[in-house]
């Protein structure tokens, strides 16, 4: 049978990247029972019904992940940032999740997390470019709960659990406009990097998809589907996106796994651990790992 076709799509169709993500879905379900799968919106509105601030994340495998956070320019100064935290982690609580993890860059929020309880395990130098870093920090949020109380203020803060595609990209478009500010380099810019096999029926049979910024490669997913496993797919994906990302100017990437199997692929590809979180998903080891490409 014809080896199925490598495909580089940076603006893949709806239905690619559906696939790939269903696919990576079932396999985890199957593998380690991770079923459960919550989007969390907290947004907060001005007196006009703008939105000036939001966390965007979700609950899964017993934990809160914190996508992104951010607060309007005008807005900032006056803990709205810590009012919006203080939100997500009460939902989480109320979904007995036992802890929330997030990531930061040098110039953004790092303080303010770590004035809620949260710890840095795990930090990447020189991302997304040279004189800046990326930490990962976790909260336990049994021995560290959120309080109920939050300020008097003109702002509504409400769960918006299906966030508009208008409201995602409001908070998203803040923080690309603050990190671009920060780090100086507008040519250094964030843009996808999407992989996919495809067989002689056109079906995508397999994918790697993330993103590019800066000097730096991010793997967000990788999935094979379970006839292909085990003759080198996922090789191939992976060597097809890390060159992509070489000839992009990219030196280095990084991704994560709570998968031993897809750990073991990792390592014998280069990828080097930099930081474990333990117990995320509940029962199981979280791995960030690390490679220079160049």
């Amino acid at each position: 049978m014809k080896e199925p076709e490598i495909v580089v799509e940076p603006n893949p169709p709806r239905e690619w990247v559906e696939t790939v993500e269903r696919g990576l879905h079932h396999y985890n379900i199957a593998t380690i029972g991770l079923d459960e799968y919550r989007r969390v919106g907290v947004v907060s509105r001005d007196e006009h019904s703008a939105v000036i601030g939001g966390v965007l994340g979700n609950v899964v495998g017993g934990w809160l992940h914190v996508w992104s956070l951010w607060v309007d320019r005008r807005a900032r100064g006056r803990g709205l940032a810590s009012d919006l935290m203080t939100a997500a982690e009460n939902y989480a609580l109320s979904r007995q999740c036992v802890g929330a993890f997030l990531t930061t860059a040098s110039y953004e929020a790092r303080p303010l997390y770590e004035k809620r309880g949260y710890r840095i395990f795990a930090e990447l130098p020189e991302h997304p470019v040279k004189g800046h870093s990326r930490y990962w920090l976790a909260k336990d949020l049994r021995s560290a709960p959120s309080v109920t109380e939050r300020r008097a203020s003109r702002e509504t803060i409400a769960m918006e659990p299906y966030v508009s595609a208008d409201t995602e990209a409001t908070i998203r478009r803040g923080i690309q406009t603050h990190a671009a500010g920060a780090i100086g380099r507008p040519e250094q810019s964030w843009s996808l990097a999407n992989v996919f096999v495809r067989n002689d029926d056109g079906e995508i049979v397999g994918g790697a998809m993330g993103n590019l910024w800066g000097d730096w490669l991010f793997i967000g997913i990788l999935w094979v589907d379970q006839p292909l496993r085990g003759n080198g797919q996922a090789t191939r994906l992976m060597n097809a996106i890390e060159r992509l990302a070489g000839e992009a100017g990219c030196r280095s990437a990084y991704l994560d796994t709570f998968n031993r199997r897809a750990l073991s692929l990792y390592e014998r590809l280069g990828y080097e651990t930099f930081g474990v979180l333990e117990n995320h998903p509940l029962g199981h080891a979280h791995h960030f790992l690390k490679k220079r490409l160049d």
